[in-house]
């Protein structure tokens, strides 16, 4: 079925899981390590999370990406046109990077492929990332580069990048322009909370 390109309304979705957990805003606080009222904030969609601080809301409410995206109903074979991926868009002061799924309700889904857009200018700051599990990226279109354990790895068009995601590692956008990759992630990962940092 063609459909058109849906926004998912993240705040919503967190304060949904959130209830039905029964916790707290200030129980979530404790468990992300993100303040209650910036929590508050994301929940009423007055700011929107990066990526490393949904990536912790995700992990302290035990779930993972694919939950923002969840289909109601369960298959065995999913098919979406182009202008048909749900996405949700995440920015801060100097970063904004849109997400689009690839597909979710399989039955014992166990992978996260993912679309990911980055604005001219995204990175992931200073800050080193590590997480669980490994994670590949392809590069679409314009040029991203990486650093992991130190060394810089520039992608191009074409090219690929496959690592332990333990290894602490940082990106950016090295393009003047949009620069676009494909992200594979395995869904499982992001609840072994030990050093789960963001993507």
């Amino acid at each position: 079925m063609n459909r058109q390109q849906m926004k998912v309304d993240v705040g919503a979705k967190l304060l949904q899981l959130r209830k039905e957990q029964g916790k707290s805003l200030r129980e979530l606080s404790k468990l992300s390590g993100i303040s209650a009222n910036a929590i508050s904030l994301i929940e009423r969609d007055k700011i929107s999370p990066t990526i490393a601080t949904l990536t912790k809301l995700i992990i302290a409410l035990n779930t993972n990406l694919t939950f923002l995206f969840d289909e109601k109903e369960s298959k065995d074979i999913i098919y979406i046109s182009n202008n048909g991926r749900s996405y949700i868009e995440l920015e801060s002061k100097n970063s904004r990077v849109k997400l689009e799924s690839l597909g979710t309700g399989l039955p014992n889904q166990d992978m996260e492929p993912l679309i990911a857009i980055f604005e001219k200018g995204a990175s992931s700051g200073n800050k080193i990332i590590t997480h669980k599990g490994n994670e590949l990226v392809y590069c679409l279109e314009g040029e991203m580069e990486f650093e992991i354990d130190g060394e810089t790895y520039l992608l191009q068009p074409g090219d690929s990048l496959f690592f332990n995601g333990s290894r602490p590692h940082k990106w950016r956008n090295a393009s003047r322009k949009q620069t676009k990759v494909l992200a594979v992630m395995k869904t499982k990962h992001w609840l072994e909370k030990e050093s789960a940092d963001e993507l």
